[in-house]
């Protein structure tokens, strides 16, 4: 009989034991075993603790310390590590040197700095001596994870509103920090929980309602080690903050009550309720100095389409396939031009808005939203990086609709605030179009992003071919885009009809 392999990824749980079972490694484990990974604990301290009160708090010896983490690194070595509390600074410089000998690849690290319990005591001595073992940690782990005293502690900085609590992050940035995301929890000053990512390239405010939160320890926990099941899973970090923090909001919609206004989170999985997922806002890091630029205005939204149902989605890189693919009666058409002078993309958008002017098929602009206004197209379709230079104002009171493309979770929690006529969800597999941003999404996960698109059509797009309709279709997707399925096709207006009936059967 053939012993069964532990399952991958792997993720290191290093951390302190709870005795209530509420924070922890524990936490960190059932956590982690709940999104289908194999969870390993070292433990640095052992805690007497219930849901108001910590007893006592004593840190394992380090030759204790080192075989675990040694038995561990010759038998099942990580894909991620989650660092939670630690005893004093010998531990943490003990990690970090552990690391550095860890052999290729390394894992993606996380750091949940505990100080205090949310039990009510301290729980750590880390930094009591120097700042040392602190900044050795953050130049160490790939994102640090404290609340918002946690920060404060780190920073050495006060903390009185968003823009201190951003400038406080910077600091540890300037310290060596790769990312840093603040739990805005504890945020007295806003009605709306936020989460604040900062890297040294950009802000991300993930903004959660705070109505219905119930008393629920080792949510920090849960958000730091779901992170890591999320980056081991093959999500970029943004897109695994965005799924952490659902989680825990998910959980928290399911927790079950334990002792007097505390509850105890029961086993959850992959979120899926799209009122759990935050909204994001995305800035720049190039002048922060504490200010919140948001860069999508709340009030904006756009027309709806006319045809909703949009069924085969062509993408044409020249007026000559419009006039030739409007005679099969498609519903909708993209023109993507990439190259030629000002005065050629003119002229191709203008005959392409008088070929379609009288027909019902919907014309969506790329990229070139001010000519777009300017001869009146239907519609304009965008990228992500457009939305941070193109006027959505002017294209909304010129009565234009908008698509826009996404590539995960993140970014479609970014654009839905915009309520735009349509979100493209891309690449669905392998394309050869352009270069990505990111790797094919798969079916599963386009199965996943159409809910959270709600009332919003979603258009599947790239490397889909006739036989991958129907798998497409069957995920809820209301239009299907094709470019070289047309365009690279032998006989590209019997290839065009062929399409259309299959989206159409499918």
């Amino acid at each position: 009989m053939t012993t069964p392999a532990i399952p991958s990824p792997v993720v290191w749980c290093v951390g302190g034991v709870d005795s209530s079972g509420g924070a922890g490694i524990t936490r960190d484990i059932t956590t982690l075993t709940s999104l289908n990974i194999h969870a390993c604990a070292i433990t640095t301290l052992l805690s007497a603790q219930s849901h108001t009160n910590l007893l006592r708090s004593e840190g394992t010896t380090s030759n204790v310390f080192n075989t675990q983490w040694q038995v561990l690194e010759n038998d099942l070595p990580p894909n991620a590590i989650k660092i939670g509390a630690l005893a004093n600074d010998e531990q943490a410089h003990t990690i970090c040197s552990n690391i550095q000998r860890l052999s290729s690849p390394r894992p993606f690290i996380a750091w949940d700095p505990v100080f205090i319990t949310s039990s009510g005591g301290h729980l750590s001595h880390l930094g009591s001596l120097t700042h040392t073992a602190i900044t050795q940690l953050l130049r160490t782990v790939d994102v640090v994870t404290p609340n918002i005293e946690e920060l404060a502690a780190l920073s050495r900085l006060p903390i009185t509103d968003q823009s201190s609590l951003v400038a406080a992050a910077q600091q540890l940035i300037s310290l060596g920090a790769k990312a840093v995301l603040v739990k805005g929890g504890h945020a007295h000053w806003q009605d709306d929980m936020v989460d604040v990512l900062l890297t040294s390239e950009q802000i991300v405010y993930f903004t959660l309602s705070t109505h219905n939160t119930v008393l629920l320890r080792g949510t920090g926990c849960m958000l730091a080690s779901a992170c890591c099941g999320f980056v081991v899973k093959g999500y970029s970090l943004i897109d695994a903050v965005t799924l952490a923090i659902a989680y825990v909001r998910e959980t928290r919609s399911l927790a079950l009550r334990s002792t007097g206004d505390y509850f105890v989170a029961s086993i959850n999985g992959f979120p899926s309720n799209p009122d759990a997922f935050p909204r994001l806002t995305i800035c720049a890091n190039t002048q922060i100095n504490g200010h919140v630029a948001p860069n999508i205005n709340d009030d904006v939204s756009f027309l709806p389409l006319l045809n909703p149902n949009l069924g085969l989605y062509p993408v044409v890189d020249s007026v000559a396939w419009i006039k030739a693919l409007l005679p099969t009666g498609i519903k909708v058409i993209q023109l993507r031009i990439k190259e030629g002078s000002k005065d050629e993309i003119r002229e191709q958008i203008a005959n392409a808005v008088q070929l379609t002017k009288h027909s019902q098929c919907q014309l969506f602009i790329n990229d070139h939203w001010a000519l777009a206004i300017e001869l009146g197209a239907y519609g304009v379709h965008l990228g992500q990086e457009d939305i941070e230079t193109a006027d959505l104002d002017a294209i909304r009171k010129a009565g234009l609709r908008l698509g826009i493309s996404t590539h995960g979770y993140a970014e479609i929690q970014r654009v839905k605030q915009l309520n735009p006529s349509y979100i493209a969800l891309g690449h669905i597999f392998p394309t050869t179009t352009k270069v990505m941003p990111s790797k094919p999404q798969g079916l599963q996960r386009l199965a996943n992003y159409v809910p959270l698109c709600g009332d919003i059509p979603a258009v599947a797009i790239g490397g889909i071919t006739q036989s991958r309709i129907k798998p497409v279709k069957a995920t809820g997707v209301q239009g299907v885009a094709v470019v070289t399925a047309i365009t690279e096709a032998s006989d590209p207006l019997h290839a065009c009809n062929a399409l259309i009936r299959e989206v159409e059967h499918a």
